[in-house]
């Protein structure tokens, strides 16, 4: 994908129209999903204020078809591993699978972190993607689509599974009337 600071973008752009120059209309799908569902499943956990600053930092991300955006004042543009998951998985109604590989020099010593997360939609999935999650591997600041083998008759094979999104349960659990089916059974 393009080192572009709209890697992560082109990387759900590949994975759903196979064409990663497709980022804008990603940028425009994952807006209206925002806009939909910004007061409840997306709404933050601090205060009104934190909310609010949280809510434009969105907005500005999701307007933003700046490229390149590399700059430091750019960063808040970038593809966040915090909130833009959840949104594509309910844009796309496909789990989101995140990677996420860190090196940091610490005392002379490279220190290596790996974490990996699931977002599944909240709202609704067909049953047939779940065998077609938009996979992401977060690595020095860089995305990359990652393509999972698959047996002869096109399932995925057996891999380890991610951690389920940290704010699933909660954000199930908050918005009941909208949240009626946990696609995350199909997980375990």
């Amino acid at each position: 994908m393009s080192g572009d600071g709209n890697c992560g973008f082109r990387v759900v752009a590949f994975e759903v129209y196979k064409d990663e120059g497709d980022w804008y209309k990603v940028k425009q799908k994952m807006k209206n999903t925002y806009l939909k569902y910004k007061d409840t499943l997306y709404k933050g956990v601090g205060t009104e204020m934190e909310n609010k600053v949280e809510e434009d930092i969105m907005m500005n991300r999701l307007d933003s078809f700046k490229s390149p955006c590399l700059g430091n004042d750019d960063l808040p543009l970038w593809f966040s591993t915090f909130t833009c998951p959840q949104v594509v998985a309910d844009t796309y109604q496909r789990p989101v699978i995140l990677y996420c590989y860190l090196e940091n020099f610490v005392n002379g010593e490279i220190r290596r972190f790996y974490e990996s997360q699931v977002f599944f939609p909240l709202i609704e999935m067909e049953m047939s993607k779940t065998e077609y999650p938009i996979s992401l591997l977060l690595s020095l600041s860089h995305f990359y689509s990652i393509e999972y083998q698959r047996t002869p008759t096109g399932r995925l094979r057996k891999f380890t599974k991610p951690t389920i999104n940290h704010d699933h349960a909660r954000i199930r659990r908050d918005n009941p009337t909208l949240c009626f089916t946990d696609f995350s059974i199909l997980y375990t």
